[in-house]
């Protein structure tokens, strides 16, 4: 999902955008390769040590999923996690060193902490976890625009005496970006919902043990309400008039009816195997998402 992701926003957003203006990435394949390995190996190492510490509650939760304990140790699992968080930051200072941005490597730092943090402390706190990962999420497509700088490093002369500029893939982005984190969001609460309770019996304060499961519901509504009003703003305001008849039926079909139906799943939801499902299909609801930007690519072009 990351590799595919950051290669979508890289290769469907950036590059034609680029080449229409007649500039060409600066970073070479092989530094975006870092780019995507370094943040897989972030994420990896994120799941390595959340999984060293939830063993317990996913006995509880998903005793058919424990991996921890059962084919792998703790004591190889912690490993794993030093060395995809190494991995992960020496990747990542290479690659912002090349794009000219050495100190954006605390970015790696810091995401490497703060799933640490989340994992020990965060996911237990009531909300802060579920922001945490979606924020991570949301992250994913922002670290490609580590591509732009070199190229107004090199272009920016170019760029200026044309009136161009890289603003509508950097907008772009940031728009999958704040798809990523409200989907991404939604999901976890789905995912809290689902694990209610192991979160009980190990004293973890998720949004369904402090408030119950109608307020859950909502909340998750609530947030799915705000994907639907975000993607119809956006093609109302932007894609009607450039996209065609095309997006406008992947969005509401792929989209859109999807997210509705998972709203309506959820507030039906009586067991953790409805949460599962509407949970996992979320999941699928995030990889549409990050797709269109390979539809819009298609059909504009």
């Amino acid at each position: 999902m990351i590799a595919f992701t950051q290669c979508v926003m890289r290769y469907a957003v950036i590059l034609p955008l680029a080449q229409s203006h007649g500039v060409e990435f600066q970073l070479s394949g092989f530094t975006f390769f870092c780019l995507v390995f370094s943040t897989m190996c972030t994420a990896a190492a994120g799941y390595a040590i959340n999984d060293y510490f939830d063993v317990k509650t996913d006995k509880i939760n998903r005793p058919d999923k424990v991996v921890v304990g059962k084919y792998i140790s703790r004591r190889k699992t912690m490993l794993s996690h030093i060395v995809l968080c190494a991995t992960g930051i020496l990747l990542g200072g290479y690659v912002t060193w090349a794009a000219g941005i050495p100190e954006l490597v605390m970015v790696y730092i810091a995401a490497s902490g703060i799933l640490w943090l989340y994992s020990t402390i965060y996911k237990r706190q009531f909300l802060i976890g579920n922001v945490i990962v979606a924020l991570s999420f949301a992250l994913v497509p922002m670290m490609v625009l580590l591509d732009i700088p070199p190229i107004y490093s090199t272009y920016g002369q170019i760029l200026l005496d044309k009136g161009a500029n890289l603003n509508f893939a950097m907008f772009w982005i940031l728009g999958v970006a704040v798809f990523a984190f409200l989907t991404a969001l939604s999901h976890e609460i789905i995912k809290d919902a689902e694990d209610f309770e192991g979160d009980v019996a190990y004293g973890y304060n998720s949004l369904p043990v402090v408030l119950g499961d109608q307020c859950t519901k909502w909340a998750i509504i609530g947030i799915n309400v705000s994907v639907v009003a975000m993607l119809g703003i956006v093609y109302g305001w932007f894609l009607r008039h450039m996209a065609g008849y095309f997006s406008f039926f992947y969005i509401l079909l792929l989209l859109v009816v999807p997210v509705t139906l998972i709203s309506w799943k959820v507030l039906k939801a009586t067991t953790c195997d409805d949460y599962r499902r509407a949970g996992n299909w979320m999941k699928l609801v995030m990889l549409a998402g990050i797709a269109y930007s390979v539809v819009w690519f298609v059909t504009v072009s």
